[in-house]
């Protein structure tokens, strides 16, 4: 199944390369999300080894987890044809969940109801009609289990990207670093200064600050979901990499030691799965 899944993210992505190849923007975003396919896989394969729960599962059982986690970006390469063509509000999670059901080999619950949903707030699965239909309570706990863990992987993937890649700023604070500007970008908005310290995933609106970006990601920590994802971005200096980040990006220096107290008290206390 593993082998499979590697060969349809390949033809997936050879396909949007040979459509999009021309500019080299959308080039570049393409062999990206073929690139961030392996290293969520990485993560997830140190996710694995690692929570507890999966260490009473079958070979079988492990290998269906990790193809989800594979293929769980599979329509973005779709999504990126769209964007090439001007196309936006395509939803990759929900397209994959779609198009993995149309091939057989994929078409099992416990793959494609996770992905639909790895980039949403996590209350979206508990919202669907699908999982709230399962009546076998085992079979629902798995579809939660892996879902967390994709969400995981995807997270701890994005979060070492961020914080050991200068060159991909853009991405994720919608500018170069060379061109952040303290005295515009590095001001706090009025509602994540409220969103920061309700320890949840604050909202990402189109006109977010550097600043407001910087607090999002830290706030990433709200929705992972094991003790491993904590341990494995510690492992990779990524937390406090992301700190140094935060401060670097925020200009409110009163905000910034009530927020950094605040979210270093939060990880001090919060219980992660083991």
């Amino acid at each position: 199944m593993l082998q499979e899944a590697y060969d349809l993210l390949e033809k997936e992505y050879q396909k949007c390369f040979a459509y999009v190849q021309k500019d080299k923007a959308f080039a570049a975003f393409a062999k990206e999300k073929r690139r961030h396919s392996f290293q969520v896989a990485g993560a997830g394969n140190y996710l694995l080894r690692h929570i507890e729960w999966m260490h009473c599962q079958t070979a079988e059982f492990v290998e269906l987890v990790k193809t989800a986690i594979f293929l769980h970006d599979i329509c973005r390469f779709a999504e990126i044809c769209k964007l090439f063509d001007g196309v936006r509000g395509f939803d990759h999670g929900e397209a994959g969940a779609k198009f993995l059901q149309s091939i057989p080999m994929f078409n099992d619950i416990r793959i494609w109801l996770p992905i639909k949903h790895h980039g949403h707030l996590i209350n979206a699965l508990y919202d669907d009609e699908v999982y709230q239909s399962i009546k076998d309570k085992e079979l629902q706990a798995q579809v939660q289990k892996i879902c967390f863990i994709i969400r995981d992987a995807d997270k701890i993937a994005n979060l070492n990207m961020v914080t050991h890649e200068d060159n991909i700023w853009f991405l994720f604070f919608g500018k170069e670093k060379a061109d952040y500007n303290p005295a515009v970008d590095g001001a706090v908005s009025e509602l994540i200064q409220k969103e920061a310290f309700e320890d949840i995933t604050v909202s990402r609106k189109p006109n977010a600050t550097v600043a407001d970006r910087s607090i999002g990601l830290l706030s990433w920590f709200t929705d992972i979901n094991y003790q491993a994802a904590i341990d494995y971005c510690k492992a990779l200096d990524v937390i406090s990499r992301l700190v140094r980040i935060f401060e670097y990006c925020c200009s409110d220096g009163e905000f910034k030691q009530r927020y950094l107290a605040h979210f270093e008290d939060y990880l001090a206390k919060r219980q992660y799965l083991p």
